[in-house]
């Protein structure tokens, strides 16, 4: 697919909205290079405003809606969408599907009036594509707006089955909805919430600041916020360590430019602080991060750890991910960042042999289905079978850790992900093994979050060899506003 980066800047296309420019210029790079809205977007925001003085805060933030509401509603909008085709929608020029998807949405799902979201839409495939494309764009959203939206979810309402009657609704891979079903009951909750969750899935999530400890304190972080962002801030509800911020661009605060705070959501800051916080027998001070690419989980460990005198090796596979590990850490001294295959790592003629650490965390590669609401084109680049490579992956990964640390220390297994096999299967299985008992996670998490968890009594139990009492940890946007991350700490006894 044609990408339309302009050399002359966003003003050289005449006739088209500088807002609706942009959304489709980013929304072309996501479609045809799989590249990612919540990196393009600042960028192409500040290009454009330097390019157009007078485009404010309120054309950011159309342009902002327009992007990710098109990206979130794209399963919905593509089935509404191909009733008004004459051909499968995958055989339509790919620039003619971005547009009419962004008609769409404004007519279906913003407030705009029928006829500027059909007359802006045409304005800028006229600025964008050739003459047929422009005729058939006008004529579908014209089509859909004799339609209505009443009509239309009348439509959606009316489809007897109930997993593709959600997927449609709520812009989900139908085999998503059905895993989803399936993780909320395998992971002890009610089934009947999926549809809550689907809905917050396709919710415009927060920032979320972690104040490093012994760097800075939520306190300061949030007085920083308010007076450089102008924004109001809240304390969060499941880390401590949270400032949770109402709008404004993180990137610009001193404290995360130098480190002191970084952005990352509060399910995340909380994985890593059971990692910390879960009881080892015996001596602690020697902690590993084997998977630690980005680095938001490792920079909360070596902040939580700077204090007890620990030190922490964090690996990461990928040199360039390594790279963004050592300025996550940038602030810290007690972490040592290391590039190698989190599989093998460690050993007799290493500097890390086996059973030598205390804690390990292992946030590993996974599908990253709890994170949709972040990154909602994701949901359309997975597949079911993506599955069996991450799984034999994460297997890998954890038996190496439980080879790594020591009888009695502890390994915190993290995924984005409620996926069944990619939390519970991969637990069980190494439960099943022996010589590692499951912790209560969820005992530990409630002694840390400022309030309480919403989770039901029967939230993280199995059943069979070396779970005792212990429970894992599976978060859930509906319940708590945080993504689907789940964690299960480990104390290897062999």
């Amino acid at each position: 697919m044609a990408t339309h980066r302009y050399s002359d800047g966003y003003r050289s296309l005449q006739g088209a909205d500088p807002a609706r420019l942009v959304a489709f210029d980013v929304l072309s790079r996501v479609e045809g290079e799989d590249a990612y809205a919540n990196l393009l977007l600042p960028r192409a925001l500040r290009e454009v405003r330097s390019d157009i003085p007078s485009f404010d805060s309120r054309d950011a933030a159309f342009t902002s809606e327009l992007v990710y509401g098109t990206l979130r509603g794209r399963g919905r909008l593509d089935w509404i969408l191909s009733r008004h085709l004459s051909r499968p929608l995958e055989e339509v020029d790919p620039a003619v599907v971005v547009l009419l998807r962004m008609g769409a949405h404004q007519l279906l799902d913003m407030r705009v009036p029928d006829h500027a979201a059909v007359a802006s839409t045409v304005d800028l495939a006229r600025a964008v594509v050739t003459d047929g494309p422009v005729r058939m764009v006008n004529a579908v959203l014209r089509a859909l707006t004799r339609e209505g939206a009443a009509a239309v979810e009348e439509s959606i309402d009316a489809l007897a089955d109930e997993d593709e009657r959600l997927a449609i609704a709520h812009s989900h891979p139908r085999w998503m909805v059905a895993a989803f079903r399936e993780a909320l009951r395998g992971h002890g909750f009610p089934e009947s919430e999926l549809e809550d969750f689907l809905i917050s899935d396709n919710a415009a999530p927060l920032v979320a600041l972690a104040a490093r400890p012994g760097l800075i304190t939520p306190a300061d972080l949030a007085d920083e916020a308010q007076d450089v962002l102008r924004t109001r801030v809240a304390p969060g509800d499941v880390s401590e360590f949270a400032v949770v911020l109402e709008s404004g661009d993180p990137a610009s605060l001193p404290s995360v430019r130098s480190g002191l705070a970084g952005v990352q959501d509060e399910a995340s800051q909380l994985a890593a602080q059971l990692t910390a916080e879960a009881e080892v027998e015996g001596e602690d001070s020697r902690w590993l991060d084997l998977c630690a690419g980005p680095g938001g989980k490792t920079a909360m460990l070596g902040a939580l750890g700077a204090g007890r005198g620990i030190t922490l090796v964090a690996n990461e596979v990928h040199p360039h991910r390594a790279r963004l590990v050592e300025r996550a850490v940038r602030a810290l001294d007690d972490v040592e960042v290391v590039s190698g295959d989190g599989r093998t790592f460690g050993g007799a003629r290493s500097s890390w042999p086996l059973s030598s650490f205390d804690r390990i965390l292992v946030d590993a590669p996974c599908t990253g289905m709890g994170s949709l609401r972040r990154r909602p084109e994701s949901r359309w680049r997975r597949e079911p079978g993506d599955l069996d490579d991450l799984t034999a992956l994460q297997s890998a990964l954890l038996d190496r850790a439980l080879d790594l640390v020591r009888p009695g220390g502890v390994v915190a297994y993290v995924t984005c992900s409620p996926h069944l096999r990619e939390t519970r299967d991969q637990v069980r299985r190494v439960l099943e093994r022996g010589n590692v008992e499951l912790l209560d996670t969820v005992a530990l998490a409630r002694r840390l979050t400022p309030e309480p968890l919403d989770l039901p009594e029967t939230a993280g139990r199995m059943q069979g060899a070396g779970t005792g009492a212990g429970r894992t940890l599976q978060m859930w946007g509906h319940r708590s506003g945080t993504d689907a991350m789940f964690t299960a700490l480990l104390r290897r006894t062999l």
